[in-house]
C-alpha cells in the first residue's frame, strides 16, 4: 500500500507584526473523515532587567525583569517568564516571586527580597520564552556587608584603678548580623596599643573577639 504525501503552504510575504499573530488550522478531508492540527503564530519576546532599592544585606531589595514582544503589540497566551537563581527561589523564605501584567503590553516579573541575605549574591538570568523562541538577560547581584558593630572591654573594668605592673586584659567584640550575613565572610581585625598587639579572631555565631592580654602594664611618659 503506497502513501501520498500533500502539502499547502501558507506564505505571509511581509514583515511579521501583530495582526498576523493569529491561531492558524490545517485541516485535511477525505472520505474517512477529517483531522487537523493547530499552531499559534508568535513573536520574539524582549527583555530588560532593573533593580530598586539597595543591596545591602538586610534591607529591602528587588529585581524587575520586563518583558514585551518584539513588535511591541500585546502580549500572548504561550509567553513564559522563569527566573535562574544562585539560590532555590521556591525555598527561599525571603525571597517572593510577584509577576503582573501592567498593561496589555508588558509583563513584569519581579523577585522581591525581604530582606536581601549575602547568600543571595550571585548572577540572575531571566527567561521570556514564546512558541517563536526566547531572550534573556543576565544581571549579577552584589550584596554589600553592613558595616559591624565595635565594643572594647576590660579585666579587670574600669571601676578597678590599675597600677604601674598590674596584668590587664583587653576584649574587642565584633558583631554581624546573622540574620542577614548568613554566608561565608571573611572577617580581619587587630587589636593594638602600647601594650602590645593581637589579630587572634575567635568567631561564634555571627560574633567575633580579639583578645589581648597584657601581663604588666608599664607607665608611658
Amino acid at each position: 500500500r503506497r502513501l501520498s504525501t500533500y502539502e499547502n503552504v501558507l506564505t505571509i510575504n511581509t514583515a511579521v507584526s501583530n495582526i498576523y499573530r493569529h491561531m492558524y488550522t490545517c485541516t485535511v478531508i477525505n472520505v474517512l473523515g477529517r483531522n487537523l492540527k493547530t499552531v499559534i503564530a508568535s513573536l520574539l519576546p524582549k527583555l530588560t532587567i532593573s533593580s530598586t532599592g539597595t543591596s545591602t544585606a538586610g534591607e529591602s531589595f528587588s529585581l524587575t525583569c520586563s518583558v514585551t514582544l518584539e513588535d511591541g503589540g500585546p502580549l500572548t497566551e504561550d509567553l513564559t517568564v522563569q527566573w535562574e537563581a544562585p539560590v532555590d527561589i521556591r525555598m527561599d523564605s525571603n525571597i517572593a516571586v510577584v509577576i503582573n501584567d501592567i498593561s496589555t503590553r508588558t509583563r513584569t516579573s519581579t523577585l522581591q527580597y525581604t530582606p536581601v541575605r549575602t547568600s543571595h549574591g550571585g548572577p540572575y538570568t531571566c527567561r521570556a520564552t514564546t512558541t517563536a523562541g526566547r531572550d534573556m538577560a543576565t544581571e549579577a547581584l552584589t550584596v554589600k556587608i553592613p558595616p559591624p558593630t565595635l565594643a572594647m572591654s576590660r579585666d579587670p573594668d574600669a571601676t578597678v584603678t590599675l597600677h604601674n605592673g598590674d596584668p590587664l586584659t583587653l576584649t574587642c567584640t565584633i558583631q554581624l548580623d546573622p540574620a542577614v550575613v548568613d554566608s561565608d565572610v571573611v572577617v580581619t581585625g587587630i587589636l593594638e596599643g602600647p601594650g602590645g598587639r593581637s589579630t587572634t579572631m575567635i568567631a561564634s555565631a555571627g560574633m567575633y573577639t580579639i583578645r589581648l592580654d597584657i601581663p604588666s602594664l608599664r607607665a608611658t611618659s
